[in-house]
């Protein structure tokens, strides 16, 4: 750290800290969300349905989904909303919904009971999405926001982590950056 403070730099206005607070909360929420960490108090089960773990029967196209939805979930980590403002989070948002409806899509006959809760989760963020206005602040609806990805994040995970064991071509899971 530097001796001396620098002086030139303008203090950030609250919208400006806003949306960066909205930045750390979704990346936090997608980590979260996909994240597989051991803690001391696990959480409860998604589903009392076993997930299928057997990598021969998985289509490519069902690697393929889960490729891309692990991509748009780890778009979500890296934005950074105040650069992009209200319709590139909006963006992004779609374009999690979009992978999550394909991952939903390629994977109902081996995963119905988990496809099941995703369909919900995803209508859950096509309602957010509609909701936001490009005249609100993405840190109005952080809320909203937050509730919508982790259900989705939380409704996909059983089904990524059972396909990215029998498909490299899912991606890791990406980490928020330090701030």
């Amino acid at each position: 750290m530097p001796a001396h403070a620098d002086m030139t730099r303008p203090v950030p206005s609250a919208s400006t800290r806003s949306t960066r607070l909205l930045a750390v909360a979704l990346g936090g929420l997608v980590l979260a969300g996909c994240a597989s960490t051991s803690s001391s108090t696990p959480p409860p089960p998604a589903a009392s349905t076993p997930v299928a773990t057997s990598s021969p029967g998985l289509s490519s196209q069902l690697c393929s989904a889960a490729a891309d939805y692990q991509k748009a979930a780890n778009a979500l980590v890296n934005l950074d909303a105040t650069k992009v403002g209200t319709d590139g989070v909006k963006a992004a948002l779609q374009n999690l919904q979009t992978a999550a409806e394909n991952l939903a899509a390629a994977a109902k006959d081996q995963f119905s009971p988990q496809v099941a809760e995703l369909e919900r989760a995803i209508a859950s963020l096509k309602g957010t999405i509609a909701g936001l206005s490009s005249q609100d602040s993405p840190s109005a609806n952080l809320g909203k926001i937050t509730a919508a990805v982790s259900a989705v994040e939380q409704a996909a995970k059983p089904i990524v982590d059972s396909v990215r064991a029998g498909c490299p071509a899912v991606p890791p899971i990406a980490l928020p950056p330090a701030s």
